[in-house]
């Protein structure tokens, strides 16, 4: 591709698939910087695209380029041809990240590449920083051009600056002008810039300069194209400026997208409009009518034909950004195209509150696939098909059915999926709420019958009849982009299932399908019923919050088939869940609840949908759950209830407003907080604290339930997180645990871990105020020998801690470590040897923080990893702690999570 530019080619999509692949994996490669991962895939691109296009290069083996050009770039695998063509391969001169000459006869890309591990790159101040270093990059060029230039360098045309999620390319012309600000120039660097924002005329010209509103590609979205940067930086290495760069028109294929990049990067949930029809015309209106809009600041004004106007809060810098690559110039054709697919943005738009979700078509061919697998494949022909949450009926708009009811909540989609499956009987319907005690003596007054009167004869013939739609995932009490999503679940449905004792599980949307069909075929006796949903995962393998509903579902259904994918891979949802599709099939003969429900897990590939393992889900008893095993030692009847006589915390250095009310025992050596029994929980809703907690759903620990306690911590905290187990319950240990002659070496691993672990937050306060009273919390899991401490004390002529220690006595973990000392693992050896490293490291710092920070109480002799850590975060990470602990912490880590599926706290 040239069009009176650089030549370039594309970049395969199956090479950006590979090359997402390795960006999204950069944490798992240990010893490698995530920058260097950045910067490797990086190259692979450009010298793909550019330096090995073959326009690029001469045509005969005879042409030599000159004798200094080719000393230059001699080993770099540069060709040039009598006309002026040559391409080098990125290479990282003058301590760049990467420079790049590509001449192209008439045009040359001089490519300056600046590359970052994972930073804010859609924010300001970020693109400040890196366009700073680059600045003084370019002014060493220019140096070293003005000094003879004997490596024959260019100056670079364009920039492009990348890390692991995102990246932008600009002009880089429109940064010459720095180049001549009265700066000392010699006395800065590039990254000295990035990292202290000197010199200073550089931020302050950069803060008000127009000229500079990059586009930042996010590479997770969707709609991401490698081949768009490519584009860019092949039409930034013109002559010309941003005025004839060409822009990205907006089809009907690409709309979607480009609604929700308006939106992550203009409006950025401060546009104020009256409704999500507003909405969505600000965007078409912009798009269409761009010259109508005016703005100012951080202001868009649209003037209207009678020379009203409207205003709205936008992102100033981004609304040129944006419209800089998005073509806002359209013919009649065109415009009439955009203007049709409004009611496609308003439903999505709607949807973000609602925990709807648009499924893609390649997930709906799939579905249907392995319905036919489960029912044959004429089942479209025996089975009356209802999807009673149809949207725009892309579930089944590309399929014929006999006969196919779809019903939706809201009105305006019945319009959005007219043109689709015409025949049907499509009409608006709660199913949630409307008719809730519907039955076949009253159904002849129904809504159902209005609207849907062959389904209602369909329901009383008791024909057989498939349930098969993608229900909402919302429930009560979470949030979406920051919406309160309180009262979503307060449905005729969810008053039902109270009633009959359900629990829990009412609260949750796709919960309350499940149970209304179950309503629907106890009152009209229905005996040949399908359910296939698309659905959250977590309440087929879940303990007691789902357990009344499981009974119920599977009373009258049998598991027939099934498939688990990233959540991701649908429309405004994190990748970080798994969504199962499923068909149950009711049966004559009562069922009991399946221990273990297997479902293909299945991903997106260039080639289409790939299986690529599968997943158990278990079904975990309460009394089997690893929460109720901490939890079933009585401590109640040892120890008194403590509570009202030690210091309740919010964190490490924080104290509580308020009273508890739970039970906290005499004596205890701490808190340990576990909420909820799944992977996911246990990742973010988990903490080990040196007094009581305020938050509930956790235990005091005392000495009879310490090992268990610091179990479960180490089994919740090191299991390594991923889309595929995050719904996974935890179960107790199995009998190979209690069995294995390793089992003491097993805890001590995991006890040593819980001490250096990010939701570890056990400190040592020395006074701490809480209700008007002051408390002094010890650290029971303080792990060092206190005649060590006092050594240190002594060292840094610090008395006082000297005198303290001496009063004082070793704590509980120490004293258990002792104990358990000649059965210690290498690897536990290994972190806590550099724990104390990294406390000799920072011990100095101690006496002169401790009255500045005293909040922090870093006077304490015991104090625990999370103030030896703030200690490096107000001084600097030691070397011993970046080099020597956190290798020896991941590896530990590393053990117990094979632990973890080893000794059956999960099932891999």
């Amino acid at each position: 591709m040239a069009e009176n530019g650089i030549s370039w080619r594309k970049y395969p999509k199956s090479r950006q698939k590979e090359f997402l692949t390795a960006l999204k994996e950069k944490e798992n490669i240990k010893g490698v910087k995530q920058e260097a991962v950045v910067q490797a895939q990086w190259y692979q691109v450009l010298n793909y695209c550019f330096a090995d296009y073959r326009k690029n290069h001469s045509q005969s083996k005879s042409n030599r380029l000159s004798r200094s050009i080719s000393t230059f770039y001699e080993g770099n695998d540069v060709t040039n041809n009598e006309d002026g063509r040559y391409a080098t391969h990125m290479e990282k001169l003058l301590d760049t990240d990467g420079l790049m000459f590509v001449n192209n006869i008439t045009v040359a890309l001089n490519l300056l590449a600046e590359f970052k591990d994972d930073v804010k790159m859609d924010k300001r101040l970020e693109q400040e920083r890196i366009l700073g270093q680059v600045i003084i990059y370019l002014k060493h060029i220019q140096q070293h051009i003005e000094a003879g230039n004997k490596l024959h360098l260019e100056m670079p045309n364009v920039v492009l600056a990348a890390d692991v999620n995102q990246a932008f390319v600009i002009n880089a012309r429109v940064l010459y002008p720095y180049l001549d600000l009265d700066i000392d120039w010699d006395k800065y660097t590039p990254r000295g810039f990035y990292d202290n924002l000197e010199p200073v005329e550089i931020l302050h010209k950069l803060d008000t300069d127009q000229n500079i509103n990059p586009y930042v590609y996010d590479t997770k979205s969707k709609d991401f194209d490698i081949n768009d940067i490519i584009g860019l930086a092949a039409d930034l290495a013109s002559t010309s400026l941003d005025k004839n760069l060409r822009k990205i028109p907006v089809n009907q294929a690409n709309i979607r997208g480009v609604y929700d990049e308006f939106l992550r990067l203009v409006t950025q949930d401060k546009t104020k409009v009256t409704s999500d029809q507003e909405l969505v015309s600000m965007f078409i209106n912009a798009l269409t009518d761009h010259d109508d809009f005016v703005l100012k600041n951080n202001t868009a004004i649209l003037i209207h034909d009678d020379n009203t106007v409207t205003r709205y809060r936008v992102n100033g810098r981004n609304w040129y950004a944006f419209f800089s690559r998005f073509d806002t110039n359209y013919n009649a054709d065109e415009i009439k195209s955009i203007t049709e697919v409004g009611d496609v943005l308003l439903e999505e738009t709607a949807r973000r509150f609602s925990g709807e979700y648009w499924t893609p078509t390649i997930w709906t061919n799939e579905a249907i696939g392995l319905i036919s697998q489960c029912l044959g494949k004429d089942w479209k022909e025996k089975y009356v098909v209802w999807d009673p949450a149809a949207g725009s009926k892309n579930l089944t708009r590309d399929f014929t059915f006999k006969e196919l009811y779809s019903s939706t909540l809201f009105n305006d989609e019945l319009a959005l999926g007219k043109m689709y499956n015409r025949k049907n009987q499509a009409f608006q319907y709660d199913f949630l709420n409307d008719d809730i005690d519907i039955n076949p003596e009253n159904i002849l007054n129904s809504k159902l019958y209005k609207y849907a009167p062959d389904l209602v004869h369909a329901l009383i013939d008791k024909k057989p009849i498939i349930f098969y739609t993608n229900p909402p995932y919302g429930t009560s009490g979470n949030t979406v982009n920051k919406e309160s999503k309180t009262g979503i679940a307060a449905t005729k449905t969810n008053k039902v299932m109270l009633k009959d004792g359900i629990g829990h599980a009412s609260e949750n949307l796709y919960c309350q399908f499940y149970y209304r069909v179950l309503m629907l075929m106890r009152a009209f006796k229905l005996k040949n019923v399908v359910i296939a949903f698309f659905s959250n995962s977590q309440f087929m393998g879940s303990g007691s919050y789902f357990a009344e509903l499981k009974k119920s579902i599977f009373s009258k259904f049998k598991f027939v088939n099934g498939f688990l994918l990233n959540a991701g891979e649908f429309a405004d949802t994190a990748s970080t869940w798994g969504i199962s599709f499923t068909v149950l099939k009711s049966d004559g003969n009562p069922q009991i609840v399946p221990k273990e429900i297997t479902l293909k897990v299945k991903e997106t590939e260039i080639s289409g949908i790939t299986t690529i393992g599968e997943h158990t889900l278990r079904q975990i008893d309460s009394d089997d759950s690893l929460l109720n095993w901490v939890k079933e030692i009585n401590l109640k009847d040892k120890y008194d209830n403590n509570k009202d006589n030690v210091a309740l915390l919010t964190g490490p250095f924080t104290a509580s407003r308020a009273r508890t009310k739970i039970y906290y025992p005499k004596n205890a050596l701490g808190y340990v907080w576990l909420k909820g029994n799944n992977v996911e929980y246990g990742l973010r809703e988990t903490g080990l604290f040196s007094s009581d907690y305020s938050r509930e759903r956790g235990v005091g620990i005392v000495p009879e339930n310490f090992e268990r306690a610091m179990i479960a911590f180490a089994v919740r905290r090191a299991v390594n997180h991923n889309w595929v187990n995050n719904k996974d319950s935890f179960s107790k240990p199995s009998d190979h645990f209690y069995n294995s002659p390793d089992k003491q070496t097993i805890i001590a691993d995991m006890v040593v871990f819980d001490l250096f672990d990010l939701q570890s937050k056990q400190s040592s306060l020395k006074q701490i105020q809480y209700l008007g009273t002051s408390y002094e919390v010890k650290n029971q899991f303080f792990w060092l020998d206190k005649n060590k401490m006092k050594k240190l004390a002594d060292k840094y002529l610090d008395p006082k801690m000297g005198f303290d220690i001496e009063s004082d006595q070793n704590r509980f973990v120490f004293n258990w470590l002792e104990e358990n000392k000649d059965i210690l693992s290498l690897e536990a050896k290994r972190l806590l040897y550099a724990s104390e490293l990294v406390i000799k490291d920072t011990f100095k710092f101690r006496k002169y923080l401790a009255t500045e920070y005293s909040k922090y109480s870093f006077e304490s002799w015991d104090a625990g990893w999370q103030q030896i850590k703030k200690i490096m975060l107000l001084t600097k990470k030691t070397d011993n702690y970046k080099n020597v602990f956190l290798p020896a912490f991941s590896t530990l880590k590393d053990k117990i999570n094979k632990y973890v599926y080893e000794y059956g706290f999960l099932k891999s």
